[in-house]
């Protein structure tokens, strides 16, 4: 089971409309949650990728600790 389908909607479509500009990015993104089982099995780089995209969407953190962010887009 991947932690892809529990991704904050919001953040998966803002992702998703760059699919075609960084179809590579985009592509190691979902494979790198399709691998992961927890939150904490994300590489460093694609967790950080996914937190830029929740900013950008000005998605609202409870915390400033990058795993609590973290776990948050991933309803956690």
């Amino acid at each position: 089971m991947s932690i892809l389908k529990d991704l904050n909607p919001e953040i998966r479509r803002a992702m998703d409309a760059d699919k075609e500009l960084y179809q590579h990015s985009h592509a190691a993104l979902i494979r790198n949650m399709q691998k992961s089982y927890l939150v904490t099995d994300l590489p460093v780089g694609a967790a950080s990728t996914l937190l830029s995209y929740a900013e950008a969407v000005n998605f609202s953190f409870e915390s400033e600790n990058f795993i609590l962010k973290l776990y948050q887009i991933f309803g956690k």
